[in-house]
């Protein structure tokens, strides 16, 4: 899984059209570096979601080049309206996979990136972070893929660099200090942590 800055709504991504994370919602009770958090669906439904992706494209990839293979004979036009019928019925059950992925509060992208017409449409993020979330869902990082309802996958291709979000490798120290300790504590019991100082952390007198 990536790991590396947060992701948040108005971070940019690989499509061009648009070229930023669009539409949402984004996280409304969390901000990273002044910009609401971006999040994905659940990982077990963002497999299903790329599966799902995988066969609706090879189908379409099949159209396609059944269209190619007879645009130059009588049945060309007609083999150009099935495949443009497979793209929009593809969008169409893709498009009601994903909005239902996303019920339980996933931000959905807003893709409207020609696929060479059809725009690819909506999309999540299908393997955001496994133990950090935003508002129950699955935090999103620099790297994560976006699997729209038509077309290749997107990526998130910048985030927060002062918020980094993923796995703490075998090689990381673990901050031992009595702040630190506290800090933990207070997270994982959700007391309230109030500095009275004098505090070398933060300097409070």
């Amino acid at each position: 899984m990536p790991q590396g800055p947060a992701a948040r709504i108005a971070d940019p991504v690989a499509h061009p059209l648009p070229p930023v994370l669009t539409g949402g919602p984004p996280a409304a009770t969390v901000l990273i570096g002044f910009m609401p958090a971006w999040k994905g669906v659940p990982l077990a439904a963002g497999a299903a979601l790329q599966a799902a992706q995988q066969t609706s494209e090879a189908a379409i990839q099949v159209a396609e080049a059944t269209a190619t293979a007879a645009s130059a004979t009588p049945g060309g036009p007609a083999a150009r309206l099935a495949a443009e019928t497979a793209k929009g019925a593809a969008v169409a059950a893709m498009g009601s996979a994903i909005s239902a992925a996303a019920a339980g509060g996933a931000s959905v992208h807003v893709c409207t990136t020609p696929w060479p017409a059809v725009p690819h449409g909506p999309g999540v993020v299908v393997d955001g972070s496994p133990n950090v979330v935003i508002e129950n869902m699955p935090a999103c990082r620099l790297g994560d893929t976006i699997v729209e309802a038509i077309g290749p996958p997107n990526k998130v291709t910048m985030g927060c660099p002062t918020v980094i979000i993923g796995d703490m490798g075998s090689g990381c120290a673990v901050n031992t200090s009595p702040i630190a300790a506290a800090f933990r504590n207070a997270a994982q019991s959700g007391t309230a942590l109030v500095c009275k100082g004098p505090c070398e952390a933060c300097g409070q007198a």
